[in-house]
């Protein structure tokens, strides 16, 4: 256990004499044994470790990687060879600072997509474990700080308070786009971004960033509208949530909005805002990927 938290893995890896995988060993796992009562220093890592986990092979795109943390939920995937011995792991932090600025589109979602609220906890260990196991969850305020299950390892072990191991916190606007995101939390070296008392783990954003991924086609719908409907008209274009950007502009239309259209975009304006009677006219321009001769989208 000190060697997850000396060394900040998150995670150890338990494998055969082959260097196959026989299980996992999670912070998680820990704050379950702490929440249940037991007693940490007389447990054998095989008592609580996952024996079944989550697996990716090397050449898997990591486009698919990022599907996997959000449909299994994980933190961190083992990587391995065609024979199943492991190479190694890509944590959500490693596909947040690494692999979510390569996949994503600028403008595909932002970061108000991955926040969620923080619940307050009381600042000692056993409280704070039993949240965290109930609500599996990956961040709590307590005594104002924001705490993570690696503080209440931490705390436990040098017998404080979860708040004196609080995680180092950035705070971003929620309009900040997600690849923006990935690159503070990649400059300041954070697991958890903050807006007010809300919060972001690296695996949410890697999660919306999965769900986004495929957004690649961008398109700019032209709107013309009677005098002094244009606020009504914006209010509309914003409930479509492939609709990243809205600004006013010149010419013989009023307003521009920017989409990402996705596989299953059935129409890029609503019908219902076409019927409205103060919108006068709509014009849309999709713009295409170009494909270099490698077949790479440009």
């Amino acid at each position: 256990m000190r060697e997850i938290v000396e060394h900040e893995y998150g995670a150890i890896l338990i494998l055969d004499e082959d260097d196959k995988l026989e299980g996992i060993l999670t912070e998680r796992d820990i704050i379950r044994a702490i929440s249940e009562g037991k007693d940490l220093f007389k447990l054998k890592v095989s008592d609580i470790m996952k024996r079944t986990t989550v697996v990716a092979h090397k050449d898997l795109p990591i486009r698919m990687v990022l599907q996997l943390f959000g449909a299994y939920k994980v933190r961190r995937i083992p990587v391995v060879d065609d024979d199943g011995r492991v190479l190694g792991v890509i944590s959500s932090t490693d596909a947040v600072y690494e692999a979510l600025p390569r996949v994503l589109h600028p403008l595909a979602a932002r970061l108000e997509k991955a926040l969620k609220d923080a619940p307050e906890v009381d600042d000692n260990v056993l409280s704070a474990a039993r949240l965290f196991a109930e609500k599996k969850i990956d961040a709590a305020w307590a005594s104002s700080r924001l705490i993570s299950e690696r503080s209440i390892i931490k705390a436990i072990l040098e017998q404080r308070r979860p708040s004196e191991f609080a995680e180092k916190i950035v705070e971003a606007s929620p309009n900040f786009n997600l690849r923006d995101v990935a690159e503070l939390m990649k400059l300041n070296k954070v697991r958890f971004i903050t807006f007010g008392r809300k919060y972001a783990f690296t695996r949410d954003i890697a999660v919306v960033a999965a769900e986004r991924a495929e957004y690649t086609i961008k398109a700019y719908t032209l709107v013309k509208v009677k005098p002094g409907y244009e606020e009504a008209v914006k209010e509309d274009l914003a409930r479509v949530e492939e609709i990243v950007s809205i600004e006013m502009c010149t010419g013989p239309y009023d307003i521009v909005a920017t989409a990402l259209l996705g596989p299953d975009m059935d129409e890029l304006i609503p019908s219902y805002l076409r019927r409205k009677d103060y919108v006068l006219d709509t014009l849309t321009l999709v713009v295409l990927p170009r494909r270099t001769s490698e077949g790479e989208e440009k």
